[in-house]
C-alpha cells in the first residue's frame, strides 16, 4: 500500500511514458560512442585514448547545446503547458541562434588548432595526431549536431518524445553500419582505421538532421515553426526574462563542462594506458546512466507543464515522488553494472593492465550512479524545471571547481592509481546531493516563470 501511495499507476504510467523514450534515445546516441570504442580498440589504446580526447571537445559542445537547451526548456515546457504555443516558437527561435553560435566556435577550434586542442589533454605525440585526424573531421559535422540537437530538445518539451528517438536509431544504424565498412575496408572500400569513424560519425549526424526536419515539418508538428516564428517576436521584456532565467543554466553548463573536461587533464597525467581505460569506462558508465538521465528529462517535462498549468502544488507532490524513485533506480543499476562488467569489457580489445584499470573503475561508478542519480533529479528534473536556475548553477558548478577540480589534480600529482584519482572526482556527486535535497524538501525552487507573459 505504501508503495502505490507513493507511486501512484498515473504517476508511473506518465513518468516512464516519457522517461523511457528519452532513456531509449540517450542510449542509442552513447551507442554510436561505443560503437567506436569498441571497434577501434582492435587497433589499440593510442586509437581508444585518441578517439577519447577528441570527443571531450564535443563533449564541451554537447553540454553547452545541453545547457543552451534547457534553459530554453524551462520556458518550452511551462509555454506548452499554458497552451501558448507562439511562446514556444520564439524561445525556440533564441535557443537557434545560441546554439548555431556555439557550435560554429566550436567547428573553428577543430578545424583549425586540432593539435593544440588535443595537447591539452594528452602529452603522446601519437594520441595528439590521431586525436587531431579525427577531430577535423567530425569539427564539419558541429553545426548539424546542434540543430538536431535542439530541434529534438524542442520536440522532448511539447511530448513528442518518440521522433528524436527513432531519428538517433537511425543515426547509430547509419553510424554502425559505415564504422564497419570504413574502418575496416570492407566492400571495396579502403582501410581508413580511425579517420573511417570520424566520417561516418559526421555522415550519421547528418542523416539524423535531415530525417528529423522533414518529419517535423511534413508532419507539422507543434516544433515546426517558419523564420516570423521564430525570429520575428522578439520584445524586450520577454529577451530580459528568458536571459535571467536561461543564462545560468547556459553558464551553469559550460562552467561545469569545462571543469569536467579537465578531469580529463588529471587523468592524462597518468599515461596513455589510463586515458584508454577511462574512454571504455566512461562509455559504458553512461549507457548505465541513460534511464537515471531519462527519468529526470521526464520529471523536468512533467514538472514544467504543472507549474505552466498553475498546478504548483502537484508539481511539488511530483517532484518528491521523482526524488524517490530515481535513486531507487539508480541503485538497480549499480547492481546490474557490478554483476556485467566482466561480460562487457570482453568486446574490448587492450592491454592486461588497461583492463584491469577498467574493471575498477567501473566497480567505483556502479556505486556513483546512486548519489548520480540524486544530482540528476534535483538540477535538471527540479531546480531548471522550477526555474530555479541560479541555484543550481552555484550547486553545480562550485562542487566541481572548489572540490573536485582540485582534488583530482592534488591525487594525481601525488601518484595515486587510477582509482584513487576517480575518488576525488566523486567527491562532486556526493557534496551536490548532501546540499540539494534540503533546497527540494524547502520548495523554493518552486517558480512559474511564464504566468504573466502574453
Amino acid at each position: 500500500m505504501n508503495r502505490i501511495r507513493l507511486f501512484p499507476k498515473d504517476f508511473l504510467k506518465a513518468a516512464f511514458s516519457i522517461g523511457l523514450p528519452i532513456a531509449l534515445q540517450s542510449f542509442i546516441t552513447t551507442s554510436v560512442n561505443m560503437v567506436d570504442v569498441v571497434m577501434l580498440g582492435h587497433l589499440g589504446d593510442v586509437d581508444i585514448a585518441a578517439v577519447g580526447v577528441a570527443n571531450q571537445i564535443y563533449f564541451l559542445l554537447s553540454l553547452v547545446l545541453f545547457g543552451v537547451s534547457s534553459g530554453a526548456s524551462v520556458f518550452m515546457a511551462q509555454f506548452h503547458g499554458k497552451g501558448d504555443l507562439p511562446g514556444v516558437h520564439r524561445t525556440m527561435g533564441i535557443m537557434y541562434l545560441l546554439a548555431l553560435a556555439a557550435s560554429l566556435l566550436f567547428s573553428a577550434g577543430a578545424l583549425l588548432i586540432p593539435e593544440r586542442l588535443i595537447s591539452i589533454y594528452s602529452r603522446d605525440a601519437a594520441v595528439i595526431a590521431e586525436g587531431a585526424s579525427y577531430l577535423r573531421i567530425v569539427g564539419l559535422s558541429y553545426v548539424v549536431t546542434a540543430f538536431s540537437y535542439t530541434m529534438g530538445f524542442a520536440c522532448r518539451a511539447t511530448g513528442n518524445v518518440r521522433l528524436p528517438m527513432l531519428t538517433s536509431l537511425l543515426s547509430v544504424a547509419t553510424n554502425t553500419l559505415l564504422n564497419s565498412i570504413l574502418i575496416f575496408g570492407l566492400l571495396g572500400f579502403p582501410e581508413l582505421g580511425l579517420r573511417g569513424a570520424a566520417i561516418a560519425t559526421a555522415i550519421a549526424r547528418v542523416v539524423e538532421l535531415t530525417v528529423l526536419a522533414t518529419v517535423v515539418y511534413r508532419k507539422r508538428t507543434p516544433v515546426a515553426a517558419n523564420f516570423r516564428q521564430l525570429f520575428l517576436r522578439f520584445d524586450r521584456d520577454f529577451l530580459k526574462r528568458y536571459f535571467r532565467t536561461s543564462l545560468p543554466v547556459l553558464l551553469n553548463e559550460t562552467l561545469w563542462s569545462t571543469g569536467v573536461s579537465l578531469y580529463t587533464v588529471a587523468y592524462g597525467l597518468l599515461g596513455t594506458g589510463a586515458l584508454a581505460s577511462v574512454q571504455i569506462a566512461s562509455t559504458v558508465f553512461q549507457l548505465f546512466l541513460v534511464l537515471i538521465r531519462g527519468l529526470s528529462d521526464a520529471c523536468a517535462i512533467l514538472i514544467g507543464h504543472k507549474i505552466g498549468s498553475g498546478d504548483e502544488a502537484g508539481a511539488s507532490r511530483d517532484g518528491q515522488r521523482f526524488m524517490a524513485l530515481v535513486p531507487m533506480i539508480g541503485v538497480v543499476m549499480c547492481i546490474l553494472l557490478i554483476l556485467l562488467r566482466p561480460v562487457i569489457l570482453t568486446f574490448f580489445t587492450v592491454t592486461p593492465e588497461t583492463l584491469q584499470m577498467t574493471m575498477e573503475m567501473l566497480a567505483l561508478q556502479a556505486f556513483m550512479l546512486i548519489p548520480k542519480a540524486f544530482t540528476m533529479v534535483i538540477i535538471v528534473g527540479l531546480c531548471r524545471s522550477g526555474g530555479d536556475t541560479l541555484f543550481a548553477c552555484i550547486l553545480d558548478t562550485a562542487t566541481v571547481w572548489v572540490v573536485a577540480v582540485p582534488l583530482a589534480f592534488l591525487g594525481a600529482n601525488l601518484g595515486l592509481p587510477l582509482w584513487g584519482v576517480y575518488l576525488c572526482v566523486c567527491s562532486e556527486d556526493v557534496v551536490k546531493a548532501i546540499l540539494g535535497v534540503p533546497r527540494i524538501l524547502s520548495k523554493k525552487w518552486l517558480h512559474n516563470v511564464v504566468a504573466d507573459i502574453a
